[in-house]
């Protein structure tokens, strides 16, 4: 009897026991994740958020100066406290009765500065620091993880959403607002935008289509006039082909520089896709015109969309009535 009661006595300690690991693990688990939660960065005075992934918004300061909010690498910043230092990328702001949006073009030329949009009082946008912002005895992996920051703040500005004076909310990504807050030269992939001249690297589209097929890299000889030694990386995925831009001084960080759908399950910010038919495509794009490369039939020729100014293009290869090829592309001036 006392050997039974020791037995039952021992196996309810064990159940208590493992009860007991199973709630401790489980709580430990809720608070990493509470830990790890993406924040929405919010900014009254000017009227904007962004979404931060948590790791992100843990290893960053955000520092307000002037017209400018930047977003600092707190490991580096700790070793030059005395001034901004780290910068990893910075929202710019300018007054609009100040400045227009042709003022601002000049910027994108000057130090790569990228246009989000507007709201009824401020112009915005975004940049990186042209001047160095790591030590130069930093260590190898504080250099690293610098970057990666860099790269991550990148994708952060497509989440950039203005606040409309009745509260209400326009979505802005990749530049400009044309459909919806959605840069007009884009394709949708998962509900996401991917802008032609926005900056992505390899794991930015990986997250959305996946990974490619194929990739293929080269370096512009001198027939490419000025663009001699840029590269070009392309990437092939299922009904899609993506060219990526680099100038000839850098080759580590790429721009959209064309896409080539082929596949239905893709889309412009307008809905057309491949299998859409000619009426469709006209009634999405009012101003769309045939490409003049000879062919006369209207439901077998090239329709296309342009941004001249921006070196932008869409077109629409046309056979039967039917979309058949989407091209998105920036001619290089």
């Amino acid at each position: 009897m006392s050997h039974d009661l020791k037995k039952r006595s021992s196996i309810l300690l064990s159940i208590i026991l493992s009860t007991t690991v199973i709630i401790c693990a489980f709580l430990l688990g809720a608070c990493n994740v509470k830990t790890n939660q993406d924040v929405v960065y919010e900014n009254e005075k000017y009227g904007f958020s962004l979404n931060l992934p948590g790791e992100f918004a843990k290893r960053v300061d955000i520092r307000e100066d002037g017209n400018f909010i930047y977003f600092v690498d707190k490991e580096v910043q700790a070793k030059h406290p005395e001034q901004v230092f780290g910068v990893v990328g910075r929202i710019e702001t300018y007054d609009k009765k100040e400045f227009s949006r042709e003022n601002l073009k000049e910027l994108e030329d000057m130090y790569g500065f990228r246009y989000l949009g507007e709201s009824g009082s401020f112009h915005f946008g975004c940049a990186h620091a042209t001047d160095v912002q790591v030590p130069m005895d930093a260590s190898e992996k504080m250099r690293q993880n610098f970057r990666t920051l860099e790269k991550e703040f990148d994708a952060i500005v497509e989440s950039f959403t203005i606040k409309k004076a009745n509260d209400g909310e326009i979505a802005v990504a990749g530049g400009h607002q044309d459909i919806n807050g959605i840069d007009e030269y884009s394709f949708m992939a998962d509900k996401r935008a991917i802008s032609l001249k926005s900056w992505y690297n390899e794991a930015d589209l990986s997250a959305v289509l996946g990974k490619p097929i194929s990739e293929t890299n080269e370096v512009l000889g001198s027939g490419a006039d000025t663009f001699s030694g840029s590269h070009i990386k392309t990437l092939k995925y299922e009904g899609l082909v993506v060219k990526l831009f680099s100038p000839k001084d850098n080759g580590k960080e790429f721009w959209l520089m064309s896409v080539d759908l082929t596949s239905s399950k893709l889309q412009t910010p307008r809905g057309i896709t491949v299998g859409s038919t000619l009426t469709e495509l006209k009634k999405a794009y009012s101003d769309i015109k045939i490409v003049p490369d000879g062919r006369a039939d209207a439901n077998n020729c090239a329709y296309r969309v342009s941004m001249q100014e921006k070196y932008k293009y869409i077109t629409f290869e046309v056979e039967k009535g039917i979309v058949k090829e989407i091209k998105l592309f920036v001619e290089l001036p």
